[in-house]
């Protein structure tokens, strides 16, 4: 069993880790160099076991505890926070599994720094209902056989939660990231969070337990997972706001030239220029304040699973990701406006803010999320988790 004070003293440790994140981020991000050594040390840290319940030799830390690490990660680099997403997600999912190998198994593994990878989404797909990736019986297992897209954090894996259809219904195959089969490539090609390592993975006949199939069929669970998902995602929005809101003010303090229309030959007492640095601090300040509240209402739901909960994460979720993607773009274009031409040379690396922010913001577009607000604030539309739409969606060609 985890005493009552470790979790102060991993915490303790994960800040030792974290304060030196934002030193050399730039040049990796310039130079694609993967931070595959700052996640170790993020994981022999304890990072990754922050919720995983004490009896499985976790830190059993709340949301609003993880809330506050991811956002500090994000603020030292982008790319860290949300390679710990898949991760986290399969760590939630397992709390909410029933006893068994692989929840058991798992759980402890991350308890002890074992890393989980996500690979769902495929390329060429109209939707995750049309996936083409298979899993079939071979005896007293199965094989797995496909091609992944987006697997955020994979790379770095020592495990692999990979989405299949199976007669109609999402199924997650835990496979060991070494397994016979597996390949995994750094292709990701976006402009913006580039060392996620969010590319390809391929398998090719890979072995698969039956113990380690979960099968995503609580509604409950379905609702909270898709809130929680992007709760992480808006911590890494806070974390870029944080970031950026930094530089900003480093960016004035280094300042020794003005703008010739300036009311004061330094730039660090000119009154507008403290202006644009202070809204921008006071807008980090609100992402955060905003994914601290999500983070309490999921508390609220683990703490006592119950419909109501879920359609209360769901939304505040969604209404989280609106705003918080308002402010990244806001924020990361107008930190410029607080500097000279200097600000926008490339060795200052300061493009990255506005680039990791799009990126991240283009999960899920927030014009969906806005829209599932609007509905339910007219016309009192209950909120439904994807998998929970598609689950309904088979119920109703069954029954026709």
């Amino acid at each position: 069993m985890v005493s009552a004070d470790d979790l102060p003293a991993r915490l303790e440790r994960i800040a030792e880790v974290v304060s030196g994140l934002a030193a050399g981020a730039a040049e990796r991000d310039a130079g694609h160099i993967l931070p595959t050594p700052q996640l170790s040390e993020l994981l022999t840290a304890g990072v990754g076991a922050l919720r995983v319940p004490a009896e499985f030799g976790g830190a059993g830390a709340e949301v609003s505890v993880l809330a506050r690490v991811l956002i500090d990660i994000a603020a030292g680099d982008s790319n860290l926070a949300q390679i710990l997403r898949g991760h986290s997600g399969l760590v939630e999912i397992l709390r909410q599994a029933a006893p068994g190998p692989a929840r058991d198994t798992l759980l402890r593994a991350a308890a002890g720094g074992a890393f989980f990878g996500p690979a769902g989404t495929e390329l060429n797909t109209a939707s995750l209902n049309s996936l083409s990736t298979t899993l079939v019986r071979a005896g007293d297992h199965f094989l797995l056989n496909g091609r992944k897209f987006y697997t955020t954090g994979s790379l770095y894996a020592d495990w692999l939660n990979v989405l299949v259809v199976v007669d109609g219904e999402f199924v997650s195959a835990l496979v060991p990231r070494n397994s016979a089969g597996v390949t995994i490539t750094d292709d990701w090609d976006g402009f913006g969070q580039r060392l996620t390592a969010s590319g390809t993975a391929v398998f090719e006949d890979v072995r698969v337990d039956p113990d380690y199939l979960l099968h995503h069929r609580n509604p409950l669970v379905n609702d909270y997972m898709e809130a929680f998902y992007q709760f992480v995602l808006s911590a890494v929005q806070a974390g870029i706001v944080q970031a950026a809101a930094d530089d900003a003010a480093a960016l004035v303090r280094a300042r020794t030239r003005s703008y010739p229309l300036a009311g004061t030959a330094e730039p660090a007492h000119d009154p507008q220029v403290l202006q644009i640095a202070g809204e921008v601090a006071a807008k980090a300040y609100s992402a955060r304040a905003n994914v601290l509240l999500l983070a309490r209402t999921l508390d609220e739901f683990t703490a006592a699973p119950a419909p109501h909960r879920a359609e209360r994460a769901l939304l505040d979720a969604a209404a989280t990701q609106v705003v918080n993607t308002e402010i990244a773009g806001a924020v990361t274009w107008r930190l410029f406006d607080a500097g000279s031409a200097t600000a926008v040379r490339a060795a200052a690396g300061l493009d990255r803010h506005w680039r990791n922010a799009r990126t991240v913001s283009s999960h899920n577009p927030a014009a969906y999320k806005a829209s599932l607000l609007g509905d339910y604030t007219v016309n009192g539309a209950a909120p439904r988790s994807f998998l929970n739409s598609l689950a309904a969606e088979r119920a109703r060609a069954e029954r026709t």
